[in-house]
């Protein structure tokens, strides 16, 4: 049966209204999928930057590190060479005539800052030289007194520690407190070296 006027009108009216709702819907979807895609981007955009971010913080870290890991290592290289240097020439010293009147200076200051018995401790290889210098110090001296000399062979370097015998106070005399006392002086010193012949900046690893 042929469609009446009527409804001919309603078929394409409603044809009409579906093809608006399903173009609406068509533009409703796109503009969310823009959206969605403009804040997936944005978010992208936020992450990578943030990203990039920390992989600089990491990387500045890292060199960071690694200069005063450099510069670390560069220090303990001149604290072994001053240390070296510094052996050898207390070894040296030893052999040297001024060493014995060295101990014997020592050993004389000592007994003077003591008021009873004392003794005096030296390395073996000193024993000699330490009974020869209670001897030249008690005869200056003018006094008697019951000075006792022990082997003591913690005292690396060489000198002398005094104990007192009334108050069990210890007068270092050994040379290892000297270089501790002057460590900070020869450092100085090294690195002033190294400065006046350009290596101080290649020695602390820059």
């Amino acid at each position: 049966m042929d469609e009446t006027p009527l409804e001919r009108s309603i078929r394409e009216e409603s044809e009409r209204i579906i093809e608006d709702i399903r173009r609406k819907e068509a533009e409703e979807i796109a503009r969310l999928e823009e959206r969605y895609a403009a804040e997936i981007e944005t978010l992208r955009r936020r992450k990578q930057a943030e990203t990039d971010r920390r992989i600089e913080q990491e990387l500045s870290r890292i060199e960071h590190r690694e200069v005063l890991d450099r510069k670390k290592m560069a220090l303990r290289m001149i604290e072994n060479f001053i240390h070296r240097s510094a052996v050898e020439a207390l070894k040296e010293m030893r052999r040297n005539f001024r060493y014995t009147t060295y101990l014997k200076t020592v050993v004389c200051e000592a007994l003077d800052a003591v008021t009873s018995d004392a003794e005096i401790r030296v390395r073996k290889e000193d024993l000699a030289l330490g009974k020869e210098s209670i001897d030249d110090a008690l005869k200056v001296r003018g006094r008697n007194g019951n000075i006792a000399l022990r082997e003591d062979n913690s005292i690396e370097w060489g000198g002398c520690s005094i104990v007192d015998g009334k108050t069990g106070r210890i007068l270092n005399g050994t040379i290892e407190r000297i270089y501790f006392r002057r460590s900070q002086a020869i450092r100085l010193e090294v690195m002033n070296i190294l400065k006046k012949y350009g290596l101080k900046d290649e020695a602390e690893g820059r």
